[in-house]
This record gives structure tokens, sequence and C-alpha cells, in this order.
């Protein structure tokens, strides 16, 4: 789940993301300067989050206001988007690839390998979490 844009302050995870038992996604490239917003930890239960941050800015996804007629303005199927549900795909993704080489795999295994492979950014845990989600390092396992 995404840690939410509520931050930059400590205790800023929204829900969903401040659950214990699912993996917590903040936006790496929205971590600190003038777009600090990323959700922090730790939750009001004290609980560590984020999990993990992957890239969260520039993300091309589909355009919910994108109509294939004369009468919307808006003409592209695509766009950029920001935030922190911008960064829980990149995630689920790897979740997915992992699962895909080892199916053999509990949900709890995937998420362990996904978060000891992870990049240290060298910030605070409640900033990063376990660091940058590195699918390669991951798969490799």
């Amino acid at each position: 789940a995404a840690a939410g844009n509520q931050g930059p302050d400590p205790g800023s995870v929204t829900a969903p993301g401040c659950s214990k038992k699912i993996i917590t996604v903040g936006s790496s490239d929205m971590l600190s300067g003038k777009r600090a917003v990323s959700g922090r930890g730790p939750t009001f239960e004290c609980v560590c989050k984020p999990d993990l941050v992957a890239p969260g800015s520039g993300i091309i996804s589909c355009n919910a206001w994108y109509r294939k007629n004369h009468f919307c303005s808006v003409n592209h199927p695509y766009t950029a988007k920001n935030g922190t549900s911008m960064a829980v795909p990149a995630v689920s993704a790897a979740a997915a690839l992992l699962w895909e080489k080892e199916p053999h795999l509990t949900n709890e295994q995937v998420r362990e390998r996904l978060l000891y492979h992870a990049q240290d950014l060298g910030e605070n845990w409640g900033m990063q979490g376990w660091g940058m989600l590195h699918v390669g390092r991951a798969l490799k396992g």
C-alpha cells in the first residue's frame, strides 16, 4: 500500500499503509526538497514504516479523464503522475516476478526477499524503511 502524500512530518503514513501486515511503499524521489510529501513513519502505533521506497514521480499511467470522443478536451490516454501510489506498482510487479521465478515462496518469504535486498539510501528509517526497491538483487536471492 502507499505510504500516502501527507509528509514530510514523522507519523504521516496514511491508512492502509500504517498496517503492520502489508508492505508500505514511499516515493524515493519525494523524500526531500520542495517535493517532500512522501508519508513517513513511525505510525501512531509505533510501527516502523514505510517498508520500502520506489520511484514515484513522473510515472506514466492511464489517464482517467481520457475520453475518445470530440466532446472531451483530454485526448491523451496516458499521463505522467506523481505520488506514493505511483511507487506501489513497482513493488507489486517485483513481488509478481519473484513468485513467477520461485512459485514455492510464501507471501512472507517474498516480503522478506524484497526488504532484505533493498538498497540503503542513507536516510533515516522513517523516510526510507529498508531502502530503495532493488528488483535484480531480490530475484537473485
